[in-house]
């Protein structure tokens, strides 16, 4: 299910919006890969992965956690000319957004947050994870346990958090892509196509 922010987006080419993007704005999937359908089922939602984006002298960045490498870095290019390796773009819709707080952060909060991203690169996919979440809807007591192992949603809340910036969960600490895409203070800026 999308969000009603989310419908009727203006669709805007990246290379024209990528001067608008700023530090600390967040890159919304919605996949159609086999681990994204996944997620998008069990947490009802139209979204599968979220990153963090950044400027970096003229490049726009970003830091996320996937399951083949855990938390990395690499161009937001990527997405839409060579995701995966694969010389193609990503498959599925990608959605900019921005957190009304973060334009008004300072300039040393948005360094505790993208030291915070980097302070994490190579930490491994949180697998286990992903399989609570799975097991969660059968078996409605169980809880998210913290580790040094991150699913997309949390490292996001992460890197958030040392900004003074934090995300609802769904109540038993299991945070998706989907609780950040629907929090109110999280406006969508465009859909962005290559």
């Amino acid at each position: 299910m999308l969000d009603d922010r989310y419908t009727n987006l203006d669709v805007k080419n990246y290379q024209h919006i990528r001067n608008h993007i700023q530090t600390g704005d967040l890159l919304l999937c919605s996949g159609s890969y086999p681990v994204s359908k996944i997620i998008q089922k069990v947490s009802n939602s139209h979204f599968s992965h979220v990153a963090l984006l950044f400027r970096w002298v003229d490049r726009i960045m970003l830091f996320e956690s996937v399951e083949s490498y855990g938390v990395r870095m690499v161009p937001l290019s990527h997405y839409f000319n060579d995701y995966r390796n694969s010389g193609s773009a990503y498959v599925g819709d990608l959605y900019l957004s921005r957190h009304a707080k973060v334009q008004h952060l300072t300039s040393s909060k948005l360094n505790d947050m993208l030291r915070r991203g980097a302070d994490l690169t190579g930490k491994m996919y949180d697998i286990e994870e992903i399989l609570k979440i799975l097991a969660s809807v059968v078996i409605d007591d169980l809880k998210s346990i913290p580790n040094d192992r991150y699913i997309c949603s949390e490292f996001i809340q992460e890197c958030f958090q040392k900004a003074g910036i934090s995300f609802s969960d769904d109540g038993r600490g299991f945070i998706y892509p989907q609780h950040i895409a629907s929090d109110p203070n999280v406006h969508p800026l465009a859909k962005l196509v290559p």
